[in-house]
């Protein structure tokens, strides 16, 4: 089995003057770019679907794929309950979905986003205390995980519960942000973010807000 590729922020396309191919695999997706009848054309397939957009280019930049984190905030819903004590911490890793971005940029390095590539792994909610968001499932990892080529963030979790009762969270918040994105051991990862479920007077721990910060 060949080793999945390593993955990077940014991708760039060959720019084809003639007919002819380019392909861009990121773990079970593949993108192929392809140039025929005075046009381009991108094709994204996961295995089970796929789509077809038809682009015109000019000779007066370049195209390429980057790796975006998702603009709304996430809420993590872990495929395992856990279960926190009052006063104890936990940590693991899990990860997040990308979201590839085709991207032009000019002769002067200006980006123009064309198409974000959203994965279904993502998908919006609405509540009515943190307004609009994304949701997904992710499972508790013990270990940095092992490199699948998917196009996904690795993010460390360090849980705390100040609280006087046991936590057993839903989902777990989070806010991603591009400039936090590190190329890393071949995967894609941010800096440790604390989560801390304060003592709040009156209310449950499964009511009481969150803490989210770097650690």
């Amino acid at each position: 089995m060949a080793e999945p590729t390593a993955l990077a922020l940014n991708v760039p396309l060959p720019h084809m003057r003639d007919d002819g191919a380019a392909r861009v695999q990121l773990g079970r997706i593949e993108l192929v770019l392809e140039r025929a009848r005075g046009g381009h054309s991108l094709l994204w397939s996961d295995g089970r679907e796929s789509r077809r957009y038809v682009l015109g280019l000019s000779d007066h930049g370049r195209l390429c794929i980057e790796l975006r984190a998702p603009r709304m905030p996430v809420h993590v819903v872990p495929r395992e309950v856990l279960t926190i004590v009052p006063g104890a911490r936990l940590r693991g890793y899990v990860t997040v979905p990308l979201v590839p971005t085709l991207v032009w940029r000019d002769l002067g390095n200006a980006p123009t986003v064309l198409l974000e590539l959203h994965p279904k792994e993502l998908r919006g909610c609405w509540d009515e205390a943190s307004g609009h968001s994304l949701r997904c499932s992710a499972s508790w990892l013990v270990r940095f995980p092992f490199r699948t080529g998917d196009p996904q963030v690795v993010v460390p979790l360090r849980l705390h519960n100040a609280s006087r009762e046991p936590v057993c969270p839903g989902h777990l918040p989070l806010q991603l942000h591009d400039r936090d994105l590190v190329a890393m051991r071949g995967s894609i990862v941010v800096r440790p973010q604390r989560i801390t479920w304060p003592t709040v007077d009156g209310a449950s721990p499964a009511d009481a807000p969150c803490k989210v910060e770097q650690a």
